[in-house]
């Protein structure tokens, strides 16, 4: 089915239910009409109301995807719309699905095409903080290779959920990013290092090696070979750009001088605080089927949550350790110092890593 065919049968559904309130609300109409508008009401409410509940469920839930796109103190995304552009040619396997379970995945997998997406320019933003703070050309290279990674993850989620929902789902306008810079939020006021540390550890460290963890938990666990093999490319690219923070830590902590270690001490402190993904409980599809398809249950998220926050923890302690730091603090500990690849600023291969 295509996107026509489905907004058509969405349209005529709307219109049932109109017209069926409309008959049982006329006190004029005999009684059987009126028991007729009811039915057509009720019958055309439950599919258009099941998909707007699973959508908003969806929407506002804390389900982790990596990186994501702040603006305004907020995490934007882009507008859905419809069309191509932003979908490869994968195709899952739909046969033995029932209508409910392919709409849930594909609202599952169109929530994360939204994110994949903003992931891209959550990159170049992060690329032109570093070239503002003169960053070497290596973390530059490899924010734009993950910027790249991110298009090609968007692109297989936004088809994905064109597979499963038969809707060409495409990505829609960001607005919030043409509006203009604005005062920062207080959860990101401060100094330019701390807020490059504080969301390298929490938006790169620890949330995009989650992501790295559900995403390989989930291929392991995919039935679906085109789903299992999307979960792996995931996972390891995330893999890859949770070692990215690691760099621009190391990178800030040998430019940024004290101001840059003590916002790594503190942004340790909200580690506890970070949400585990929130899995919603989805009428009609329970734990197995949304494992089967990729979609581990809470208690498992929960599980890797505690693991991604040790082992983060761990590594950022042992950055912050005597052996790893200058006896020498402050931003003159720096002055003059020839840039260097944040690959060799701090040694971390002893530390364990998400």
């Amino acid at each position: 089915m295509d996107a026509a065919a489905v907004i058509l049968v969405v349209l005529l559904f709307v219109v049932a239910f109109v017209w069926g309130l409309i008959l049982m609300l006329q006190k004029r109409q005999p009684w059987g009409l009126r028991v007729l508008g009811g039915v057509m009401a009720l019958v055309s409410a439950v599919p258009v109301g099941g998909l707007v509940f699973l959508v908003h469920l969806l929407c506002t839930t804390n389900l982790t995807k990596g990186r994501v796109l702040r603006l305004r103190g907020r995490t934007r995304v882009a507008r859905r719309a419809l069309g191509a552009g932003w979908a490869d040619d994968a195709v899952p396997d739909v046969s033995g699905l029932t209508p409910w379970q392919r709409t849930v995945l594909g609202e599952v997998w169109m929530y994360s095409a939204g994110l994949e997406h903003a992931s891209v320019p959550a990159f170049s933003k992060l690329s032109l903080k570093l070239s503002a703070l003169g960053a070497p050309s290596e973390l530059l290279e490899d924010c734009h290779l993950a910027a790249l990674d991110e298009i090609r993850h968007a692109r297989r989620c936004f088809a994905l959920a064109s597979a499963y929902s038969g809707v060409g789902w495409t990505a829609g306008t960001i607005p919030e990013l043409g509006q203009g810079s604005t005062p920062p939020s207080p959860m990101d006021s401060g100094d330019t290092w701390a807020r490059l540390v504080r969301g390298s550890l929490l938006d790169g460290c620890l949330a995009e090696g989650m992501a790295s963890l559900v995403a390989g938990e989930g291929a392991s666990r995919a039935s679906d070979p085109v789903v299992r093999e999307t979960l792996s490319v995931i996972s390891e690219d995330e893999g890859r750009h949770a070692e990215l923070a690691w760099d621009v830590i190391a990178f800030a902590l040998q430019r940024g001088g004290r101001r840059a270690k003590d916002a790594l001490r503190q942004a340790l402190l909200a580690l506890e605080s970070q949400q585990t993904p929130a899995l919603p409980r989805i009428p009609g599809v329970d734990e197995d089927f949304l494992a089967r398809n990729g979609v581990l249950p809470q208690v498992e998220l929960g599980r890797l949550m505690a693991v991604c926050i040790a082992r983060t923890r761990a590594r950022a302690e042992a950055l912050l350790a005597p052996s790893n730091l200058s006896m020498r603090s402050g931003p003159s500990d720096f002055q003059g110092v020839p840039a260097a690849s944040s690959r060799d600023a701090v040694p971390v291969e002893a530390a364990p890593r998400c």
